[in-house]
């Protein structure tokens, strides 16, 4: 190194003494008159030089073969990935809203008056058959204690007639009134003592309470509802699939529910499927069953629904941030051949989540370049320096 450095130094020198006034010969030359002796002396500079070129570029070629200091890569430093084999899958998201499994069901009297007490309150559990309120039916009672008097003495009077009437005194019409009085009474006892039953109301249902619509000591008529019960212990989510799915879908399937206001996820099963089809918007119903977990999942909360419609085992997919587009339209990816970047075009199938499939122009058999690919062209030599593990952002 330190020899060839010393030879470059001296070849300058001696070029420069020749240049600068190394003979009188140079310089009587230059002041010279005669065009002759002016020319043979600058050819003679000329050969000089092209000699001292010659030298300092064998010199020069001679040092960058014995000193790899002196050596620069100019490659494009890259990334690289084998091309995956997946089983691809696309989605259809549809949006939808929370729903209870079973309606929700209203605890009324069946009879008309006013709530003497209520047992229970908004947000309460109830279970089917628990009592719920109490209704005053006083004037029930009344009439009651109006038609025992009124039984009481009809029975008498029967008694006595039945007498008279194995004693072959009176008429048989008499005898026969005064039964029929007395079954009649019986009969509007049995039936103001079923009305007076009626002054309990039950749930109907088990679940909570979501809503008191009658408060204590108001009069409410016959039917009116009392309390709303909601059972939130199984629910579903429904949403509308647009038609062109109709084909995709079916009952049992399993579907991914998401909760976007708890950021939250699950796997369930497609339980109904509508039997028409909207003429309005084109779309069927479905209804999933989902996990109620921790009690967080409300009725009407909106949630998503996403339905696998394609499944292709085995393809060869790529991530989206790898695909591009040359000015001719074709679409293309950069792998690595023998050290040398390739633009391989290639045909694209379906789209979903970030990745593409290829149809054709890839194998699966390739090594893709990840970093650095729209840095180089094809043909270009390149510089692998990882491998990349995961996806390009």
């Amino acid at each position: 190194m330190k020899n060839l450095t010393y030879s470059l130094f001296t070849l300058f020198i001696v070029f420069m003494l020749s240049a600068c006034g190394g003979g009188t010969e140079s310089g009587n030359a230059a002041q010279s008159t005669d065009p002759a002796v002016v020319k043979t002396a600058l050819k003679e500079k000329k050969d000089a030089l092209q000699k001292l070129k010659a030298e300092i570029n064998e010199l020069e070629a001679h040092l960058a073969k014995i000193d790899t200091s002196a050596k620069r890569d100019e490659r494009t430093e890259i990334t690289t990935r084998k091309v995956r084999v997946k089983d691809f899958a696309h989605y259809v998201e549809v949006q939808g809203n929370v729903a209870t499994a079973q309606e929700p069901g209203f605890a009324s009297s069946e009879t008309g008056g006013r709530i003497v007490q209520l047992l229970t309150k908004e947000d309460a559990f109830v279970k089917k058959g628990d009592l719920i309120a109490k209704v005053d039916l006083e004037s029930i009672r009344k009439s009651i204690a109006e038609i025992e008097t009124s039984l009481n003495l009809s029975k008498d009077m029967f008694e006595r007639q039945e007498k008279l009437w194995k004693q072959n005194i009176g008429s048989e019409v008499q005898y026969l009134q005064a039964k029929s009085q007395v079954e009649q009474l019986q009969k509007t006892k049995e039936r103001l003592e079923f009305e007076l039953n009626k002054a309990s109301v039950y749930a109907p249902m088990s679940g909570f309470i979501e809503k008191v619509m009658v408060k204590e000591g108001e009069i409410c008529g016959p039917g009116t509802p009392i309390v709303q019960i909601v059972n939130t212990s199984a629910l579903k989510v429904v949403a509308q699939v647009p038609e062109i799915y109709l084909g995709k879908v079916k009952r049992g399937e399993k579907v991914e529910v998401s909760f976007p206001a708890l950021d939250e996820k699950q796997m369930a099963t497609i339980i109904e499927m509508g039997r028409m089809i909207n003429p309005n918007n084109r779309t069927f119903e479905i209804e999933v069953a989902i996990n109620t977990k921790n009690g967080l999942i409300k009725p009407n909360l909106m949630a998503s629904v996403s339905i696998k419609d394609i499944d292709k085992p085995k393809s060869v997919v790529v991530y989206d941030e790898l695909i591009m587009q040359d000015v001719e339209g074709n679409n293309y990816v950069m792998i690595l051949v023998d050290g040398k970047a390739k633009k391989q075009v290639v045909k694209l199938g379906t789209s979903y989540n970030n990745e593409t499939t290829i149809e054709s122009g890839l194998t699966g058999e390739e090594t893709i370049i990840v970093k650095g690919a729209r840095q180089v062209v094809n043909g270009d030599e390149v510089k692998a320096i990882e491998e990349a593990t995961a996806e390009v952002r």
